[in-house]
């Protein structure tokens, strides 16, 4: 069986996917994973194949116009058509790849298409192939919810390729998310272990047992790429350790020089498996992205999450309707505010039993590996 995975080119939807494409290799299947240019380094990291399919976009710009005001900023404007600006985007990349991606597909002639849930492109390919597409979700199914607006947007796509309408939403959807973070009306999904994955191994991380609380901050990607006023790891570090506890700083490389003067109580961290890092902890304190959020939970981690886009703050809020943790908006973001929701969630007993239920039931469902074989079946049919 040949299995093509689509992603665009953001790397943290790329790494929840691995484990199921690494499966299918171990399996003796062959793995093509096709996006945009920029993607390829990190694809080849995680030693498998890539494909380039149309230009890069800078597509920073674009989620700057998505940043939450914090206080005292006027709230952005919704545009005017009501279709969400992210899908748009996600369209727009879509409409650069397909052509690129639709020639690759039918010179090497997939069984079967994976996509993340914004890479439209990867339905697109399948319909225009006649194979079974499948969406793999790397958080919670967020694009569900703006379903009606897909069709329009991607008909114009669909028809330069010569495919009549593509439902994205349509077969099988993998959901590696807990269920606590499920929403109302979410599509019916094949559950699978989350297996955190941030890169390349690296060092194991060793730390040894503390009489105080450890809470681990870290802010993923994102923020820091859209800019050093938005990655708020030093100051919500700073914040935490005025607390009765031992911090950890998780940053990359890069974020190192972003954190300013830190007390002796906070450990920095550079690029550790994040995984193996909150194994030694009791808290998580991050940006609410869904691979912080999810690592946390799959270490039966209580959070405080909090949400400076509106995909981490839906993500928060979540998190905090399943009882695991607490949300903060960009707007509620001070150094008392942090450290009052950290506090909290250490002192109730209920934020670490949730987080651990979330822990037992991804530990419960079966690996991706596991998964093969209805793929298989799948691509049969």
């Amino acid at each position: 069986m040949r299995v093509l995975f689509v992603m665009w080119g953001w790397r943290t939807h790329l790494h929840p996917v691995a484990p199921l494409a690494w499966a299918l290799r171990g399996a003796g299947h062959e793995v093509r994973v096709l996006g945009q240019p920029a993607l390829g380094p990190a694809i080849a990291e995680l030693g498998l194949t890539a494909v380039a399919a149309g230009p890069d976009l800078d597509v920073l710009p674009e989620f700057r116009k998505f940043v939450l005001p914090v206080e005292g900023q006027a709230p952005p404007q919704p545009p005017a058509d009501g279709v969400p600006r992210a899908l748009k985007l996600f369209a727009r990349l879509a409409g650069e790849m397909a052509d690129d991606a639709v020639r690759f597909a039918q010179a090497w002639r997939p069984d079967l298409v994976v996509a993340e849930p914004t890479a439209f492109a990867g339905p697109l390919v399948a319909a225009a192939l006649g194979i079974p597409s499948v969406r793999h979700l790397y958080g919670p199914d967020l694009v569900a919810r703006a379903a009606r607006f897909l069709p329009d947007l991607l008909e114009p796509i669909g028809g330069r390729l010569g495919v009549g309408p593509v439902d994205p939403l349509a077969g099988t959807t993998i959901d590696p998310t807990p269920s606590c973070l499920h929403g109302p009306g979410d599509l019916p999904r094949r559950l699978v272990r989350y297996l955190p994955c941030s890169g390349p191994e690296r060092a194991e991380v060793v730390l040894g047992p503390v009489a105080r609380p450890r809470v681990c901050v870290t802010w993923g990607h994102t923020m820091e790429l859209l800019g050093p006023q938005y990655f708020l790891a030093g100051e919500t570090a700073r914040a935490v350790a005025e607390l009765d506890v031992n911090v950890v700083l998780a940053v990359s490389a890069r974020q190192r020089a972003l954190l300013g003067d830190l007390p002796p109580t906070v450990s920095v961290f550079v690029d550790p498996p994040l995984d193996r890092l909150l194994a030694h902890c009791d808290v998580l304190v991050s940006q609410g992205g869904a691979g912080s959020v999810l690592t946390g939970l799959a270490a039966g981690l209580p959070q405080v999450a909090v949400g400076q886009l509106p995909d981490h703050l839906a993500i928060a809020r979540r998190l905090e309707a399943a009882g695991a943790g607490r949300a903060l908006a960009a707007a509620e973001f001070s150094a008392a505010a942090v450290a009052g929701a950290v506090f909290d969630v250490l002192q109730r007993d209920g934020f670490a039993a949730a987080a651990r239920r979330a822990r037992l039931e991804n530990e419960s469902r079966p690996a991706p590996a596991e998964l093969v074989a209805d793929l298989r079946s799948l691509a049969g049919r």
